[in-house]
């Protein structure tokens, strides 16, 4: 008797379907084992890997996973300037349950979705929310630049998306990476509270670093950002006022503030002279969207805005020209990014706790109605000193690699 001609290729559709069955089983084993991202915490986990989970690739998922992996009451939200300089260990605390949220470029579309999240999905008590100087008045939204819309701070993902957690080859690699950690005691870039414990290291000197983002606008913004001309960016606002209202509803704590940049960030020769506040449009909507939460919500404790973004000396130390190979600004990364001890003064400013370095007094300010025009009239002021007196060399030499670049 003949056999069937569709029998061989039966045959080997089954071994193929059997030996994808198997590679799956076995991605599925080694993800959930390693977890990689921190996003499936099952019972068989291996907890001895936990110091080396944590590189930079998929950091929303990473940050989404720190949700699942335990209970939260306190997070820190916003971009690379809280996920580097804020410290949910910080003695300050007091307590274990404070998760580090910040993500690099996590402007206020990715910000407010991650805060949200936080207040929906936890035992929330508090919530500290950084603003980036020119982000309510920017057209940029990062969410599809990095891995937002694949994590679970993404709204639309469902099921599809949790196997992929489980199965997908983006896992694997992943966990691969820990393995090859584990192996070689490499720590993860990023903690288990999530602080960035590894700055990303520049490959150019601090001077060369400063003078090619000067020069390539990567990191710095554009004049108009601090002075006047750009319109609200509507859809961040709106945001911005829907997590407002989902604390104030909750009865979760939230505290806004304007996150600090070194003053050579924004600075401008022609400024100089001008009657110019930086910034000056976003600071009045952020009081107005402060005074608006709390007429709809009077009954709630009312919204806290702080103000880090000024000409405190701290903020304008001299770049290190002379040392141009080797040099640092203390207490500086680079013009965007703080250290750990500056944010643990602004949240010992925030919260109460005492203080560290009480000569940083001023380094920021609450905000309200009251103080709003006073406290305006000092960052012009301080502006303008510093354009022509404190920062007056550095801003000939950034004014001079801007003139290189355009000719």
């Amino acid at each position: 008797m003949k056999s069937s001609p569709l029998r061989a290729p039966r045959r080997y559709a089954r071994l193929v379907a059997g030996t994808l069955a198997l590679a799956a089983l076995a991605a599925g084993l080694t993800n959930s084992t390693v977890n990689p991202w921190r996003v499936t915490p099952l019972p068989w986990q291996a907890k001895a890997l936990e110091p080396y989970r944590g590189e930079a690739d998929h950091l929303r998922t990473r940050k989404a996973g720190l949700l699942r992996s335990a209970d939260w009451r306190i997070a820190l939200v916003g971009s690379s300037r809280v996920a580097n300089g804020f410290d949910p260990d910080h003695p300050g605390w007091g307590r274990g349950d404070v998760v580090n949220l910040g993500c690099s470029a996590a402007f206020l579309h990715e910000s407010t979705a991650i805060a949200r999240h936080f207040v929906e999905h936890e035992p929330a008590e508090l919530v500290l929310l950084g603003i980036d100087p020119g982000d309510l008045t920017s057209p940029v939204d990062t969410r599809p630049m990095f891995d937002f819309n694949a994590s679970p701070f993404a709204p639309d993902g469902g099921l599809d998306r949790e196997l992929r957690y489980l199965f997908g080859l983006s896992t694997l690699d992943a966990s691969i990476d820990t393995l090859l950690n584990a192996r070689s005691g490499k720590t993860g870039e990023y903690g288990p509270k999530g602080l960035r414990h590894k700055p990303k290291a520049h490959n150019q000197s601090l001077v060369q670093f400063i003078a090619t983002t000067i020069a390539a606008k990567t990191e710095l913004e554009t004049a108009d950002a601090a002075g006047p001309g750009r319109p609200v960016n509507p859809a961040k606002l709106a945001k911005l006022r829907e997590v407002l209202e989902t604390c104030q509803r909750r009865g979760c704590r939230i505290i806004l503030f304007y996150q600090p940049n070194h003053a050579l960030m924004h600075a401008e020769a022609a400024h100089l002279g001008r009657n110019l506040i930086p910034f000056e449009q976003e600071r009045r909507l952020l009081v107005d969207l402060i005074e608006q939460t709390a007429a709809r919500f009077p009954d709630r404790p009312p919204v806290e805005l702080w103000d880090f973004c000024n000409y405190h000396p701290l903020h304008c130390g001299p770049l290190p020209l002379d040392e141009p190979k080797t040099g640092r600004i203390p207490h500086w990364s680079d013009l965007g990014h703080f250290t750990p001890e500056v944010g643990g003064e602004m949240l010992a400013l925030m919260l109460g706790w005492p203080r560290n370095r009480p000569e940083w007094d001023g380094i920021g300010v609450p905000l309200t109605r009251s103080t709003l025009d006073g406290y305006l009239a000092e960052v012009a002021a301080g502006y303008q000193r510093y354009l022509a007196a404190d920062g007056a060399r550095d801003l000939a030499w950034k004014e001079e690699i801007k003139a290189r670049v355009k000719h």
